[in-house]
């Protein structure tokens, strides 16, 4: 490629000519495949799903069944927790270095190994408090995957910590996992 064409290349839309541009637009058909993906794209971001204890009917989007699993999954690990089982707790987390993890400080953590190895250096055994979800909203990303964005509360004498959390969640080949985790306290103590 010779200079002269790296710089027409990059030539803002503006200076092109009428030809050049009509020469670059996508077939009709391509054109209007496009519009609809971006329309139901849209449409699946905006309409999200209902948070848990809401109508069914307000579920959108979301298959049933899948909220259902994932419901089931966040009661399992809050057991887990409270128990002190903090493998138990990690599990449905995804085990390779995708599942990244951001904590309120900012700290990253990638896969599932490191996460528990940093959750049983911050928590003794016998610690861990009683763990709750709440507030969940469920937005539906695509056939196999989810945003799930909720309240966390800790029962632990005497500071009783809670704050946000959003998760990503992907079906794998045991279920949903989780492949996503920022978790942030809240500041109101």
């Amino acid at each position: 490629m010779t200079s002269s064409q790296r710089r027409v290349d990059a030539r803002a839309p503006a200076e092109e000519s009428a030809e050049h541009i009509g020469e670059r637009r996508a077939p009709p058909l391509a054109r209007r495949r496009r519009a609809v993906a971006w329309l139901v794209a849209g449409k699946l971001l905006a309409a999200g799903c209902a948070g848990s204890g809401r109508a069914p009917a307000e579920l959108h989007d979301c298959a049933p069944a899948d909220v259902a699993a994932i419901e089931a999954l966040l009661a399992a690990q809050a057991q887990a927790w409270t128990q002190g089982d903090l493998h138990a707790f990690v599990a449905p987390y995804a085990a390779s270095d995708r599942m990244v993890f951001v904590s309120s400080r900012g700290d990253l953590v990638r896969g599932r190994a490191a996460l528990e190895a940093r959750y049983r250096k911050a928590y003794q055994p016998g610690a861990t408090g009683t763990l709750t979800f709440d507030e969940l909203d469920f937005r539906r990303l695509s056939r196999d995957a989810y945003v799930v964005v909720g309240r966390w509360h800790l029962a632990r004498p005497p500071d009783d910590p809670h704050g946000r959390f959003t998760l990503v969640l992907e079906r794998g080949a045991d279920g949903f996992e989780i492949v996503h985790d920022h978790s942030s306290d809240s500041a109101d103590g």
